[in-house]
C-alpha cells in the first residue's frame, strides 16, 4: 500500500478530532443542531491551523455525510484552489452550477482554498451570488490572508478566526499519534518539534514524518534537533554569557562552532529570542516560562543584562531576522549581529540617546565624542564606527528597521535646548540649479530617499531653533549616495537658506552624524516639479543625464558681508511693516533679517 504523509493519515474527519479551535468547532456545532447555519462562511489564519479540515467537517455535517466517505464520492461538496483557478470564468461556472439542485445532499457546498487569490474580476463575479445564494447552496472561503480580501466580501460572510495552536496542544497531539504508531518518544523531542511548527498542526506532523524516518525507532532529543535545526540551550546560554561579559572572540567562536554544526541561522536567531524573552520573564512571571531551564540559571543570565539592554537586544535580533531572509550569506550576518550585541553591553548604551542632545557635530567629527548639557559621558568613536560596518546604509534592511535606529540616534528633548554653532566649511558642499539635481536622480536610490524621509522629524528636532525655522516648509524628494535634494515651498525661505552658512554647514554636519550624504542640493518646491520632469523627459528620449557633482560649481558663501548686512539692519531705525508683523507672529527671536547680496536691499 502506499505510504501516505502523517498529516494526511490524521487528517480530522470529525469536529471531534479537531485539536486547539475549540470556540470554533462548539460553534459550528451548535449552529447545525439549531439548524442556523448560514450561507456564507469565511475561515481566516495561520497555516495548518484546520481551515480546510473545518470546512470538509462542516460540509459533511450540514449534509448528514458520515466521515468514512470518501471526498471524491460526494458530488455535491465541491473544493476549489483559488491559488489556480483566481479567474473570472471560474468563478461565472460556479455561479452558473449554483443555480442547479445537488444531486445527493440537501445541500450543495462550495469550499473555495486561498480564496484571497482570486482576482478582482472573480471576486466581483462572485459578489451577487455570494450575497443572494439559492436556498440549497452554501460557500466556505478559506484564507491565510483576510486583509487581502474585499470588504464587499467580508460583510457578506460569517467570519471565524483559527488561532495558532499551543505547543502543549500540538505535544499532546504527537504523543497521541506515535502511541497509535507504536513509535517511542521523548517529551522533550516533542516539544522541540511543537515549537518549530510555530502553532501549526500540519507543521508538526510533516516535522515528525522527517524525525521518524530519519530515526525509526525512537523520537529523541538529538534527532529532533538535528532535523529541525534547532540549537541546543546550552550552547545559547554560553553565547549570552560571552556576550553579557563581552567577550568578542568567545562569543564568534561559539558561534562558529554553531554554525559547523549546521543549524539554520533563522532558526538559531528563534531560539535566540526565545531565550531572552524567557530571560526578561523570569524575575517578572516565571510561570510563562517556556524554556526547559531552570528559572534559577535564567536569573542569573538576567543579572547580566538590564531590561533595556534585553529588549534592545531583541530588536536587533528581529531586525536581523528580516535581513538574512534576503541574503545568502547568513554566517556573516550572523558574526556582525554578535559584535553588535557586544557593544549593546557597553555600560553607557542605557543613556545614548541621551548622548545626542546638544550635540555639537564639528567638535564631535574632531575629538570621536559626544557629551549632553547634563553627563559628562562620552561615546567613543571607535563604537560608532564599528555600529555603522554593522548596519550599512546600502545593506538590505527593511525601511522600518533603518528608521527605528535612526530614531534611536537623535533626540527628542533638542527643542529644550540649542546646540553649539557650527563653523562654515571652508570647503561649501551646497548645490542649487537643474544641474545639481540631475546629478542626485542619475545615482537616486529610493532606500536611501525614504531612510531620510521617515528620519526627517528627528533630525531637525536636533537642530538650533533659527534652522528649524528654516526648515519646516522643506523636505527631502530625491537622494543618492553622495547627495540629498531638499524643496523649499517657500522662495523666500530657499534664499535665506543658499546665502546661509551657518544653516549649510549644521544640517550637512547631522547628516554626517547619521551616515547620510552630505552634499546639499537646495531648490524650491516648484523648480524641482519642472527638473524631475526635464529629467523624465530626457529619459524617454534616451537622453541619460550624466550630470556629476564634480563637474558643478558649489555655492560660494562670503560669511563677512553676510554677517555685515545683517548688521547694518539690525541697526536701522526704520522697521518695514512686513518684518513687524513677522516679529509679531513668530517672535523676534525666531524673525532673521538679512540683506539681499545681490540687490542690495531687505
Amino acid at each position: 500500500m502506499t505510504y501516505q504523509a502523517l498529516y494526511r493519515v490524521y487528517r480530522p474527519r470529525t469536529f471531534q478530532d479537531m485539536v486547539g479551535q475549540d470556540v470554533i468547532t462548539q460553534t459550528l456545532q451548535n449552529a447545525i443542531e439549531a439548524n442556523q447555519t448560514g450561507h456564507a462562511y469565511l475561515f481566516s489564519g495561520p497555516r495548518g491551523t484546520g481551515k480546510t479540515s473545518a470546512a470538509k467537517i462542516f460540509a459533511r455535517e450540514i449534509n448528514g455525510i458520515e466521515a468514512n466517505v470518501d471526498d471524491s464520492q460526494i458530488p455535491d461538496i465541491v473544493e476549489i484552489d483559488a491559488a489556480s483557478n483566481n479567474g473570472v470564468d471560474e468563478i461565472r461556472n460556479i455561479r452558473d452550477s449554483a443555480n442547479y439542485a445537488p444531486i445527493k445532499a440537501p445541500y450543495k457546498v462550495y469550499i473555495i482554498d486561498e480564496a484571497h487569490m482570486l482576482s478582482t474580476g472573480a471576486f466581483n463575479a462572485l459578489l451577487k451570488t455570494l450575497e443572494e445564494p439559492p436556498a440549497n447552496v452554501k460557500f466556505i472561503l478559506a484564507t491565510t490572508e483576510p486583509q487581502k480580501m474585499p470588504a464587499t466580501i467580508l460583510s457578506r460572510t460569517q467570519r471565524f478566526e483559527f488561532k495558532r495552536i499551543s505547543d502543549q496542544t500540538i505535544q499532546n497531539q504527537l504523543a497521541k499519534i506515535l502511541d497509535q504508531q507504536k513509535v517511542a518518544y521523548d517529551l522533550e523531542g516533542l516539544r522541540l518539534i511543537a515549537t518549530a511548527a510555530e502553532g501549526g498542526m500540519r507543521d508538526a506532523l510533516s516535522i515528525l514524518d522527517q524525525v521518524i524516518a530519519y530515526q525509526p525507532q525512537r523520537v529523541t532529543v538529538e534527532t529532533a534537533r538535528t532535523v529541525t535545526g534547532t540549537v541546543a540551550v546550552n550552547q545559547l546560554i554560553d553565547y549570552l554569557q560571552a556576550i553579557g561579559h563581552r567577550e568578542t572572540p568567545i562569543a564568534l567562536e561559539l558561534l562558529s562552532a554553531i554554525i559547523a554544526d549546521g543549524k539554520d541561522a533563522y532558526r538559531f536567531l528563534a531560539d535566540l529570542m526565545g531565550l531572552l524573552r524567557d530571560i526578561m520573564l523570569s524575575n517578572v512571571v516565571p510561570d510563562l516560562v517556556r524554556s526547559t531551564t531552570s528559572i534559577q540559571q535564567l536569573q542569573e543570565l538576567a543579572q547580566l543584562f538590564s531590561l533595556n539592554k534585553l529588549q534592545t537586544m531583541m530588536l536587533a535580533i528581529d531586525d536581523m531576522q528580516k535581513q538574512i531572509a534576503q541574503s545568502l550569506q547568513t554566517d556573516v550576518y550572523l558574526e556582525m549581529l554578535t559584535v553588535k550585541l557586544v557593544l549593546l553591553q557597553n555600560k553607557n548604551q542605557d543613556n545614548r540617546q541621551e548622548l545626542r542632545k546638544s550635540v555639537a557635530p564639528s567638535k564631535a567629527r574632531e575629538n570621536g565624542s559626544v557629551a549632553t548639557n547634563d553627563n559628562d559621558i562620552v561615546v567613543k568613536k571607535s563604537e560608532s564606527i564599528i555600529e555603522s560596518q554593522t548596519t550599512p546604509v546600502d545593506s538590505p534592511i527593511s525601511e522600518p528597521s533603518q528608521a527605528t535606529s535612526i530614531s534611536a540616534m537623535v533626540t527628542s528633548e533638542a527643542t529644550s535646548s540649542v546646540s553649539t554653532p557650527v563653523t562654515p566649511s571652508s570647503q561649501s558642499v551646497t548645490y542649487t540649479g537643474q544641474s545639481a539635481v540631475f546629478a542626485v536622480l542619475a545615482r537616486a536610490q529610493r532606500k536611501m530617499l525614504t531612510t531620510i524621509q521617515q528620519a526627517w522629524s528627528q533630525l531637525k528636532d536636533t537642530l538650533p531653533v533659527q534652522i528649524q525655522a528654516l526648515l519646516q516648509t522643506a523636505n527631502p524628494v530625491a537622494a543618492s549616495s553622495e547627495g540629498v535634494v531638499l524643496a523649499f515651498e517657500y522662495p523666500a525661505l530657499l534664499e535665506q537658506a543658499l546665502h546661509d552658512g551657518n544653516f549649510q554647514s549644521e544640517v550637512q554636519a547631522i547628516f554626517q552624524q547619521n551616515n547620510f550624504p552630505i552634499k546639499l542640493v537646495l531648490i524650491s518646491q516648484d523648480q524641482w516639479t519642472r527638473d524631475r520632469g526635464d529629467y523624465v523627459a530626457k529619459l524617454k528620449l534616451g537622453q541619460e543625464p550624466h550630470d556629476h557633482f564634480d563637474q558643478l560649481e558649489p555655492l560660494q558663501i562670503n560669511t563677512d558681508e553676510h554677517e555685515n548686512a545683517t548688521e547694518v539692519i539690525k541697526n536701522d531705525k526704520q522697521t518695514p511693516d512686513i518684518v513687524e508683523a513677522a516679529q509679531h507672529l513668530f517672535g523676534e527671536d525666531l524673525v532673521k533679517v538679512v540683506s539681499h547680496p545681490r540687490k542690495g536691499s531687505s
